[in-house]
């Protein structure tokens, strides 16, 4: 989140090792967990590649959300998701209303902590 807010970059040599310490620590826990693992990564990366391709995420974005569904399994991967655009969707709303610019990008990693935080601390 942090290269993010202050490069505008989500940089490969800190999502591809989490996304491979996900699938490493689901295979330890059994062929049952890694399944699930990948079907959380492979879910994120078909429900955020379209996304990707009409320019409304960048390539980091859908890299990041799939190491954090590494972690996580289907339903919760697919709350994280909905939950990070309702939060992405707030924060541009603020961002017209309070800055009136209508061109400004916002840092989709914020979005994507908030949810993960909130579906792994279980608040939703």
């Amino acid at each position: 989140m942090f290269t993010d807010l202050f490069k505008d970059k989500i940089f490969n040599a800190w999502v591809i090792p989490a996304l491979l310490t996900g699938v490493s620590s689901s295979l330890v826990q059994g062929s049952e967990r890694l399944f699930e693992s990948l079907s959380a990564v492979g879910a994120a990366l078909l429900i955020l590649l379209p996304v990707y391709l009409l320019k409304g995420i960048a390539a980091g974005d859908v890299k990041l959300f799939m190491s954090a569904a590494s972690f996580l399994s289907v339903s919760d991967t697919l709350s994280c998701i909905l939950i990070s655009f309702l939060i992405a969707g707030a924060i541009s709303v603020a961002v017209i209303i309070f800055k009136r610019n209508k061109q400004k990008t916002i840092h989709f990693a914020v979005p994507v902590l908030v949810s993960v935080l909130f579906v792994m601390g279980g608040v939703l």
